[in-house]
């Protein structure tokens, strides 16, 4: 069971949840996790890194009045909203369709004839009860599944067998979610960046940043790129919220860890995001973010120091020194706004300390 990720989700989808029954509540969430994993081994429109979370939002909606949950929220999961009321009908259906293989079709007195030894309590589709007890089975059914597989006899030399990590396009499934591939995809790069909300007129800059040094890492992970970029922009547009908020920086680097799909430890995320950050903060994309976020408006900045130097050369001179003057109120430091502009500025300071 990955008890980060469901944490994740259950802290996302619904936050004001006090912890009871979080025990329970995981193991529902696992299981329809395994089930759909076997319905479906991945998600369309690059849903998949969004799986826990809907699973979490279905089991929340199901059980909300049992389990006296508050309402989920759908905005948290991190998939188009456009996908996720597709995706969300989906799981409903596959909640429902145990719920209906757990209801009897024999009447009671048929089944009480029915002997005990010719039942098949590993069989998901012979079981009565409730809808979790059906989630629970079927994923205890697909685990003894995969036990059995590693028993069988290997096939006799030179006999081709077709692998069962290999789907019909001999792409290399997900598994476990267990996302092994170091390439990372326009559309995977740009879902990343949503996830952490960097705003779309960064990504497309950043997005020329990744394809810029992407040749680098031909031997180590995308991802490792992926994340210092990220990691890079993140920290400036929420410098102030990292700064205040104690632990907020450990659990954004968690969250980092988790949504990326290149298998990176957390030493090694850590370090490359250090160096990546180093690496390309000369970029004009950084610098446009710490001037907005970090900095304040841009163009208040300009006006700020457009006014201090006309203060302290006084009125009129900016218009001499374009008519090519030599001496203007900067070196005239005897000169009536001169003084003026020191007064002020003295005035000033006193009142600061």
């Amino acid at each position: 069971m990955a008890s980060n990720q469901i944490n994740q989700s259950i802290k996302d989808i619904i936050p004001s949840y006090s912890g009871e029954n979080r025990r329970k509540l995981s193991t529902y969430i696992d299981s329809l996790y395994n089930i759909s994993l076997r319905k479906s081994g991945s998600l369309p429109n690059n849903a998949e890194i969004g799986r826990y979370h809907l699973c979490t939002f279905v089991i929340a909606e199901k059980f909300q009045t049992i389990f006296n949950l508050p309402t989920p929220d759908v905005t948290k999961i991190p998939i188009k909203p456009q996908v996720v009321m597709r995706l969300l009908d989906d799981f409903r259906e596959l909640v429902n369709q145990m719920s209906a293989a757990s209801t009897p079709t024999s009447s009671p007195r048929k089944r009480q004839s029915t002997p005990l030894k010719n039942s098949a309590p590993n069989n998901p589709e012979k079981q009565s009860g409730s809808p979790l007890k059906k989630l629970k089975a079927a994923a205890v059914a697909g685990d003894l599944e995969e036990n059995n597989d590693d028993d069988k006899p290997s096939s006799p030399p030179g006999k081709k067998t077709k692998s069962s990590f290999v789907n019909k396009t001999n792409t290399p499934t997900r598994g476990n979610y267990k996302y092994t591939f170091k390439l990372v995809s326009l559309s995977e790069f740009i879902t990343f960046c949503n996830t952490f909300y960097i705003p779309s007129k960064y990504t497309v800059q950043m997005l020329s940043t990744f394809y810029s040094h992407k040749h680098k890492f031909a031997k180590k992970s995308d991802w490792s790129l992926a994340c210092g970029i990220v990691y890079t922009a993140y920290i400036r547009i929420n410098h102030r919220l990292l700064h205040d908020k104690i632990g907020a920086k450990a659990e954004f680097m968690n969250l980092l860890l988790q949504y990326q799909k290149g298998a990176l430890s957390k030493a090694s995320l850590q370090s490359w995001c250090t160096l990546i950050e180093e690496w390309i903060r000369e970029e004009p994309w950084v610098q446009d973010i710490e001037k907005q976020y970090m900095y304040g408006n841009e163009a208040l900045m300009e006006k700020t120091l457009n006014d201090e130097y006309i203060g302290m050369i006084g009125e009129g001179w900016d218009l001499m020194e374009r008519f090519g003057a030599m001496i203007h109120g900067e070196v005239l430091y005897q000169s009536d706004t001169q003084n003026k502009y020191f007064a002020t500025w003295s005035k000033k300071i006193v009142g600061d300390l």
